[in-house]
């Protein structure tokens, strides 16, 4: 597995990196195809916003050191892959004052495309609600940040029968799901959950809502309950690695449509900005 650190190849970095001492960090998971980083520039410009608001300023020279490393890893690794690039404080001691000055880390890794079953895309996935009940942080919300505690511990959560699971905040709103967004689909209109209070605004999360209007699929960002998943006409998750999986099936509600989330998928094939199985 190719490991960058600094553009350096090995596979360590500091014990005393803030990102390894206090989750001060932000990462990206970035699909990799034919050489090709897919949604790359929204990928950076998320890790950008991200880094400012956990209080981690990434200079033009940095920024230009990452994406050639990104661009060059890609190279160097399977046709397809997935590169995850993390960006932490830097080493900075004992403490939680930031460092001044701040040097940021950059780290970035290629790991093998998951091989996940054709039909989780063609005919749909369970999805499971899970327990952990997410904590609101308006600060964080929106970010993905190096803290995915809630997301592990959701994960272990799951069922055998389970391929996603929803999370849900403490008032009981629907907020994603354990590694990806959720979108439904009633009359016609898709809906996705509000992310002003947690839960993290996934670059193909944007690319969706971009897509839906730009074909004229009216698209709003609301708050979303449990009953609202029971009511929909279908339902389905996205993230930068599956791209879109239509839910076949959730709680006691068995989905038989496939109208909407059938033309999205086939503009993502179209615009290639996920892989063709």
């Amino acid at each position: 597995m190719l490991t960058l650190v600094n553009g350096k190849q090995t596979p360590q970095t500091s014990a005393l990196d803030r990102g390894l001492l206090y989750g001060q960090s932000v990462f990206e998971t970035v699909a990799v195809e034919n050489q090709t980083l897919l949604l790359w520039e929204a990928h950076l410009n998320r890790l950008v916003a991200g880094a400012s608001a956990i209080g981690v300023p990434l200079s033009a020279d940095f920024l230009a050191a990452l994406s050639g490393e990104a661009h060059a890893a890609a190279t160097q690794c399977d046709e397809r892959t997935v590169l995850r690039v993390t960006v932490t404080a830097g080493q900075g001691g004992r403490g939680y004052l930031n460092p001044d000055p701040m040097q940021p880390t950059r780290i970035l890794s290629c790991h093998p495309y998951p091989q996940y079953p054709v039909d989780h895309r063609d005919v749909g996935i369970t999805l499971g609600i899970s327990d952990i009940r997410l904590a609101t942080q308006p600060l964080l919300a929106g970010i993905k940040h190096g803290n995915r505690l809630e997301q592990v511990l959701a994960r272990s959560q799951w069922h055998a029968d389970w391929q996603e699971a929803l999370l849900l905040d403490h008032d009981l709103n629907v907020v994603e799901a354990t590694q990806s967004n959720v979108f439904l689909a009633r009359d016609g209109v898709i809906f996705t959950p509000k992310l002003d209070r947690c839960g993290v605004a996934g670059v193909m999360r944007d690319y969706l809502i971009a897509v839906a209007q730009s074909i004229g699929v009216d698209t709003r960002i609301v708050r979303l309950s449990l009953s609202d998943i029971e009511a929909a006409d279908e339902v389905f998750v996205s993230n930068s690695i599956i791209g879109l999986w239509p839910v076949q099936r959730c709680l006691s509600r068995h989905y038989k449509s496939r109208e909407i989330s059938s033309k999205l998928l086939k503009l993502l094939l179209e615009n290639e900005v996920i892989p063709n199985h």
